[in-house]
């Protein structure tokens, strides 16, 4: 068993979000997203299910073209093949599990 300190992974860049993937397993794939303050992701898909955890800061997350404000703390999952994209109001900091 692997235990992984998040604090210690985050990474901000002025360029461009930070994307580090944690763990990828047979089934899910672990990712720590670090955005500045007005980045964005860009509209993408997954084959699988994605649930998206605001570990710190607050901004959106649009999925299917919907947006939902949110903020440390906030969850959302999002189906397999949905559009989805993460907006920011502030630095964001924030864990992805994808499902394969």
């Amino acid at each position: 068993m692997d235990v992984t300190n998040l604090k210690e992974k985050i990474v901000f860049s002025k360029d461009a979000p930070t994307k580090l993937v944690i763990n990828d397993l047979e089934k899910a794939k672990t990712v720590l997203i670090c955005l500045e303050n007005g980045q964005s992701t860009g509209e993408h898909t997954a084959k699988g299910e994605v649930s998206l955890f605001v570990l710190d800061g607050k901004g959106s997350f649009i999925i299917a073209g919907k947006e939902k404000k949110v903020e440390k703390g906030c969850v959302l999952v999002c189906s397999g093949n949905e559009s989805h994209n993460i907006k920011t109001d502030s630095k964001m900091v924030v864990l992805a599990v994808i499902a394969k």
